[in-house]
């Protein structure tokens, strides 16, 4: 791993942390059962002094061009989805990608558009891109949570916790250096972290995604089934989905996906950008059965 061996520590404890005071994004309520909206997150951002209220907050925005220049428009939140599949043990995985864009400085969108150079202090601005990918069982549960990108350059997962007790029973303890069962060796994945566990909801749902102020990193992800880790919920806000591939505004995100670099751990319908999940996690076979093998 480029960036050095990651402190696992440091990633279990910030998965705990709990905000005081965050602002609340929901999607816009389309009257729709498509898995698309039904899994999409819910993003609570935190907010470090109401103090900063009266100006418009740090969240992403809209993708648009204007006079030949990318814009975007902070003012209308949208989240960009795309779905794909995935062959794990012969088996297709249904897989739902959720993006969001923001502008750390003013004016970086057209200076990426224009000279393809990544503006100085991209290390200590905040990420430009967050997003996660969220990887269904066989019986369409979602179970596995990718994290697009986070400043360390690790690969982050969270996973169900069915998943962990089938790893569990097929795999036995977890491996030496390991928290959990899923996760494979550190020699052979260590740039891979499994920050947690998440409860298993009773229908499909997205998860609340808890991005930290001006980085925006995810800090942690939970299911809405599980207690709240923010105390305050300052702004709430609509965002519209969009899929992922809209022509407008393809090229605009691939663009801004420059600034990540080699801290995209998965990119949207691009297999070759990340690793198979197959050598991340140690997949147990119940992960692939068909509903009807599960059931008996």
């Amino acid at each position: 791993m480029a960036h050095g061996a990651p402190a696992y520590s440091e990633f279990y404890q910030r998965a705990t942390n709990e905000f005081a005071c965050a602002d609340y994004y929901k999607p816009v309520d389309t009257k729709t059962n498509e898995p698309s909206f039904a899994l999409a997150p819910l993003i609570f951002q935190q907010v470090n002094s109401v103090q900063d209220l009266p100006l418009l907050p740090d969240r992403f925005g809209t993708l648009s061009v204007s006079d030949g220049a990318p814009v975007l428009d902070q003012s209308r939140p949208t989240i960009y989805w795309e779905a794909n599949t995935v062959q794990v043990n012969g088996r297709a995985h249904a897989r739902f990608s959720y993006v969001w864009c923001y502008s750390s400085r003013p004016g970086e969108l057209e200076l990426w558009q224009r000279t393809n150079t990544v503006p100085a202090g991209r290390a200590e601005a905040g990420l430009p891109l967050q997003g996660i990918r969220i990887t269904l069982n066989s019986a369409g549960r979602p179970v596995i949570w990718e994290v697009l990108a986070d400043r360390s350059g690790v690969k982050l997962f969270f996973v169900s916790q069915n998943l962990e007790t089938a790893a569990v029973a097929e795999f036995g303890k977890p491996l030496p250096g390991r928290r959990y069962s899923i996760e494979r060796g550190v020699e052979a994945a260590p740039d891979v972290i499994v920050a947690r566990l998440i409860d298993d909801s009773q229908v499909p749902m997205g998860p609340i995604v808890y991005l930290s102020a001006e980085t925006r990193q995810v800090i942690t992800l939970t299911c809405r089934c599980m207690p709240a880790q923010a105390r305050k919920l300052l702004v709430t806000d609509g965002y519209d989905l969009r899929p992922f591939r809209e022509v407008s505004t393809n090229a605009l995100i691939m663009q801004a996906r420059m600034m990540l670099q080699e801290l995209a751990a998965f990119w949207p319908g691009d297999e070759a950008s990340g690793r198979g999940l197959g050598a991340c996690l140690r997949l147990p076979e119940v992960f692939s059965l068909s509903k009807n093998t599960i059931a008996r």
